[in-house]
């Protein structure tokens, strides 16, 4: 059996001393809840084999260790001694992404661009340019033979004075590098702003396997493939109004043989003969096309034509002939797609999901089972963020089940975290620091890695989303109902994206006529609004996130800038 070469192999190096960075660890530094090195490992996920060069950082198992020699001896030093542990002995010329591991901002969609950059034009190498336009001569795609003869030339030189003559450079905004406490401040800012958490999310998140499903069940799913026709549509030449069926020239004698939907079991037309005819009936054997009632006249059994000819045919195959693509993959099969699917003939697709979601409620001070008739326990609340939460879960495609109440105990959460069955798990509760939070103790304790820690957004800025081993996504939301809300509707159809590999729906944005007077500075904000009936919107401000008093009577939520960001206000609900 063939084994299918790999579309690239990858060596990060992480070995620097960091000088303009006071000598700090810089590939653990975080940003936007990510070690830099977790970030590099995320974009060369796609890679056949990966090699760190540095110290020992107790990585995945898949990803190969290495350090050059002597230690701190440079990047091409260490790039000879990533070459030398990836191993490809075996003739394959496989393209090698070299990268640092100081690229807070870098996607494995960037990755891919340079590898294509790479394979179209032939070049021995590739290298992205940041959006200020410097090259960046330690973020590019080689070819594994011009990589070898360049460290092999001059193993203590700069990789900048051994650029192939003919290398080439892609313009990549978002691939800027951090040098500096004051890049690596800028970094963590982006990271924490909506935008760059919802972008992270889509594009680091692993998507679901695909299954098999039957058309009527893969409702909430996403293609996994095109949807592809199995037959042609109209699957016959059909009539499109109720009129008459003709053969040849008029004027024509109509004949007592009327075609109804469904039905094939008229008489066959002779040249200057009609017949009436319903929409959607199959044409008559002998008829050329279809004349609607009000273009014609009728004395008699004669049949003649008031318009120029039109014909109201639905001619087989017009639609769509067999083999078309109707739906790329990455499109949500929603009433629509199933029903062009019954229409081409297609009893099953390709699909991920639907997402299964499994939603708890947290903290001793909810009266989660408490009923609303019963008297609330002295320094309780009722539960009251769980289904506003569960029905924004449902909106963005994911099923839901109730996980039960969490009780602020820490071995609870690590019970929560590792249930199965479960591809989203949500916990409303418990993202704060305090004493009774105790989400983040029970992650750490399973081996979750943290993709997001805190948003900069008011409110629901305590959120967190975590990958646990298990593949299953974590979203903790702020514990209050409004901050629940908020967050639920900025980043679960962001997860659902990624997690089906869906394509993300372009933004809605609105006018708003008082958005200045509530834009916060240095934090987005989320507030109800509604429309004003001239095309415009008005906001309201809050009345506190203990309840969600102020989004009674309103028709959407919106997403505000900070005062100093120029940016859209965008509506999420």
């Amino acid at each position: 059996m063939t084994v299918p070469q790999p579309r690239f192999d990858a060596i990060i190096l992480a070995g620097g001393r960091a000088r303009r960075l006071a000598g700090a660890d810089k590939p653990a530094e975080r940003v936007g809840g990510r070690r830099l090195i977790d970030i590099a490992l995320d974009a060369v996920a796609a890679a056949g084999r990966t090699v760190v060069v540095g110290p020992d950082r107790g990585l995945p198992s898949p990803v190969l260790s290495a350090r050059e020699e002597p230690p701190h001896a440079g990047p091409v030093a260490a790039i000879a001694a990533g070459l030398a542990a990836l191993g490809r002995d075996d003739g394959t010329d496989v393209p090698v992404v070299v990268l640092a591991s100081d690229l807070p901002d870098l996607t494995a969609a960037q990755v891919e661009r340079l590898c294509r950059e790479l394979r179209e034009t032939g070049a021995p190498a590739v290298f992205a340019a940041d959006g200020d336009g410097r090259a960046q001569y330690l973020l590019g795609a080689w070819s594994a033979s011009a990589l070898a003869a360049a460290t092999a030339a001059a193993p203590d030189a700069s990789v900048r004075s051994l650029l192939p003559a003919d290398a080439r450079f892609l313009a990549l905004p978002g691939t800027a590098d951090v040098d500096t406490p004051d890049d690596l401040d800028h970094a963590r800012r982006r990271a924490a702003g909506p935008p760059a958490v919802r972008g992270l999310l889509r594009s680091v998140l692993r998507p679901l396997s695909p299954v098999v499903l039957p058309v009527d069940a893969a409702a909430g799913a996403v293609l996994a493939e095109p949807l592809t026709a199995a037959a042609a549509f109209p699957p016959f030449d059909a009539s499109a109004m109720d009129g008459y069926a003709v053969a040849g020239p008029g004027p024509w004698t109509l004949l007592d043989a009327p075609r109804a939907a469904g039905h094939t079991d008229s008489r066959a037309l002779d040249p200057g003969q009609a017949a009436p005819i319903a929409t959607g009936a199959a044409l008559p054997a002998g008829a050329q096309r279809v004349i609607r009632h009000e273009e014609t006249e009728l004395h008699g059994d004669r049949l003649t034509e008031t318009s120029s000819g039109r014909d109201d045919t639905r001619r087989s195959g017009s639609a769509w002939p067999a083999g078309a693509v109707l739906a790329p993959a990455g499109l949500g099969v929603d009433a629509a797609v199933r029903s062009a699917a019954r229409a081409a003939r297609v009893a099953e697709i390709t699909a991920r999901g639907p997402v299964r979601a499994r939603l708890h409620t947290s903290g001793d001070e909810i009266a989660a089972d408490t009923p609303a008739d019963a008297p609330l326990p002295y320094g309780t609340v009722p539960d009251t963020a769980s289904g506003p939460v569960a029905d924004l879960l449902r909106r963005a495609g994911a099923e839901v089940t109730g996980g039960g109440h969490l009780s602020d105990r820490p071995e609870v959460f690590r019970a929560a975290l590792t249930t199965p069955d479960a591809d989203l798990i949500v916990v409303i509760g418990a993202t704060g620091h305090g004493v009774a939070d105790h989400l983040r103790t029970a992650l750490t304790a399973e081996g979750a890695q943290i993709l997001v820690d805190g948003i900069a957004l008011r409110p629901g800025g305590s959120v967190i989303v975590a990958r646990m081993p298990s593949g299953a996504v974590l979203l903790g939301l702020g514990g209050n109902p409004l901050a629940a809300v908020a967050g639920t509707a900025l980043l679960a159809p962001a997860i659902l994206d990624g997690l089906l590999d869906r394509a993300p729906r372009a933004p809605e944005f609105l006018d708003v006529i008082d958005a200045e007077e509530v834009r916060l500075a240095a934090r987005w904000r989320v507030l109800p609004v509604e429309p004003d009936g001239a095309g415009r919107w008005t906001v309201t401000a809050g009345r506190g996130t203990g309840h969600l008093l102020s989004a009674i009577g309103h028709r959407g939520l919106a997403l505000l800038p900070p005062a100093e960001v120029t940016a859209a206000v965008e509506r999420l609900i």
